[in-house]
């Protein structure tokens, strides 16, 4: 796994409506232009994550097989 790259990470700003660059504290996040809060994904951005999710999850069992 590399390092993280501080100035480099981005999060989402809603009222900017882009990803922005952010100032951490320990509650919260945010956005370096307008001071509102940030989050890790748009809408949109999470729910396509979400959706890849489900499509990859399987039940989280084995099957056993017949006769075994």
């Amino acid at each position: 796994m590399s390092p993280s790259n501080y100035f480099a990470e981005t999060k989402y700003c809603p009222r900017c409506n882009e990803y922005v660059r952010y100032l951490m504290s320990l509650q919260t996040s945010y956005c370096v232009r307008c001071g509102s809060k940030v989050h890790l994904f748009s809408r949109k951005d999470q729910d396509l994550f979400l959706r890849s999710l489900d499509g990859s999850r399987g039940t989280g069992r084995q099957h056993r097989k017949k006769g075994a």
